[in-house]
This record gives C-alpha cells, structure tokens and sequence, in this order.
C-alpha cells in the first residue's frame, strides 16, 4: 500500500506524506499509523479492505471522501491530491485518487 498526500503547485508535487506500507496485512493488525489510520477511516464501511487475507476482488462503492476529516490535520489553503495504491506482486490492484481543495475563511 502507497498512500501520498499531494499539493498543487506546477503539477501535484509531494506534501507531507509519502507512506509506503509494505505489509497490508501488518497494518491493519496494528494501525500503528495516524495519517493511514485518519484516510482508511474514512473509507469506513465502502470497502471490504479492512481485515486479511486481502479479497482477490477489492471494492470501494459510493465512497464520497469526507474532506472534514483532513480538520485533524493542520493544512495551508490549497489544491491537494490523495492518491491510494494498493499493489500485490508489483502489480496495481486498485489506485484511488481523491482531488480536494481547501479554503481558509475569516
């Protein structure tokens, strides 16, 4: 699993996170990481990743993402990118890519 928090600027370029998980099945024994632990969350009861062995078929339906929970996470007005992988025998099974853009108001 690859888990990258992107920012807008000339292109989407890194920001803030770029976790490579190398063990799926490890991490969802442990949740031993907040940032994985906050997105994850949020895919809530949409998709059937969330315990192992990892279903040869991965689902993820009428996921809207819940931009409120980026509150717990500190970040500057923006375009941002979440992009999701999750890969097995160096092959893409699914790739979830979520476009958001936040505002501060006064």
């Amino acid at each position: 699993m690859r888990m990258q928090l992107l920012k807008k600027a000339s292109g989407y370029k890194p920001f803030l996170y770029n976790i490579l998980q190398s063990d799926v099945c490890e991490y969802l024994e442990k949740r031993n990481h907040p940032f994985v632990n906050i997105i994850l969350s949020s895919f809530g009861n949409k998709t059937n990743v969330n315990k192992c062995p990892i279903p040869s078929e991965i689902i993820l339906e009428h996921f809207r993402f819940p931009v409120k929970v980026l509150d717990m996470i500190p970040l500057p007005s923006g375009d941002y990118g979440l992009f999701t992988t999750f890969s097995s025998l160096k092959r893409v099974l699914v790739q979830v890519k979520v476009y958001f853009t936040l505002t501060e108001y006064r």
